[in-house]
């Protein structure tokens, strides 16, 4: 069985994810870790609260190696 190239397997699930979702993955999370450190629950704040650079940059590296949408 020939396994998959790394980046094959990424654009294979990111190609059906909407550019937009990432974006408000990330803005929904700054909201959970904002919540999450209203109800003093530190921990889960620091632990949600670093997803947000991670939503951005999938979504900036897929825009950067698939420009044209295609």
């Amino acid at each position: 069985m020939k396994q998959e190239n790394p980046q094959q397997a990424y654009f294979r699930v990111t190609d059906s994810v909407p550019e937009q979702t990432w974006y408000w993955l990330a803005i929904a999370s700054i909201l959970a870790s904002a919540g999450f450190k209203m109800a003093n629950k530190d921990h889960w704040a620091l632990f949600v609260g670093q997803w947000p650079p991670t939503f951005i940059l999938f979504a900036l590296f897929h825009r950067m190696l698939r420009p044209s949408g295609s």
